[in-house]
């Protein structure tokens, strides 16, 4: 069996828009294929290559989607399946990645000729602003969960869902913000939660990481030591 994966980056589409252009896809593509988003929420690139392999898929070809596509994703996800191929051994199915979407001479033509609604923009006085944009919040906590594409491959919206979960049966989500976040940078020690005004910088990378930095961090105020891997205004420089 033959599998397309549309490799979507979208960090600021919505859940909705983004299901819309997912279902697109896969209609019209001319065989089994899954839409991934690789930011933010979903499925990560490992689970869904398991899960064609799975169903039987022989062949897979990962196709990126994006006008344009980011380069540093073009050069990051072959190696990334590359090394999902390494842990799957011989039994795995042969992997392909295509060139962007943007290569595509005549799909670009039609994007610029597009025909598509236009409404007219009428003079606003403080348009920019937006209601309830005012004031920070009242939180004591600041947990940032990297959700960028690398720590996103490593399942990092779940690990989030998990957070927040661990947050509410500790009686102390109210007293917590828990952001996602695009890439905080050092991706090979991912997923990364942050945690502010403390500054600590922890690597999670199961259930039970996650709840060890509720129950120490923020529950007791500690270091879980194990997970910490920087400190915010520590020099990276040797003294």
């Amino acid at each position: 069996m033959d599998a397309y994966v549309f490799l979507i980056s979208a960090s600021y589409v919505s859940a909705t828009r983004f299901r819309k252009l997912a279902d697109a896809l896969v209609q019209e593509a001319p065989c089994h294929a899954v839409a991934l988003r690789l930011e933010g929420e979903g499925q990560n690139l490992w689970r869904v290559l398991d899960a064609l392999a799975a169903e039987g898929a022989s062949r897979i070809q990962l196709r990126p989607i994006g006008l344009p596509f980011s380069q540093s994703l073009e050069r990051w996800l072959p190696r990334a399946a590359a090394s999902w191929l390494h842990k799957r051994g011989e039994a795995a199915p042969e992997l392909f990645f295509a060139r962007p979407a943007e290569e595509d001479a005549g799909l670009v033509r039609n994007a610029a000729r597009a025909r598509v609604p236009a409404s007219r923009i009428a003079p606003l006085p403080d348009g920019e602003l937006g209601k309830g944009w005012d004031a920070p919040p009242e939180f004591r906590h600041h947990l940032l969960v990297c959700a960028g594409p690398r720590c996103h491959l490593k399942d990092a919206p779940h690990l989030a869902d998990v957070l927040k979960a661990e947050l509410r049966r500790a009686g102390v989500s109210a007293d917590c913000l828990v952001t996602t976040t695009g890439c905080l940078f050092p991706c090979n020690a991912g997923p990364v939660i942050v945690h502010y005004p403390e500054g600590h910088w922890y690597r999670v990378t199961d259930v039970a990481d996650v709840r060890a930095v509720v129950t120490k961090a923020i529950g007791a105020g500690a270091i879980p030591r194990h997970l910490l891997i920087h400190r915010t205004g520590d020099t990276h420089e040797p003294v």
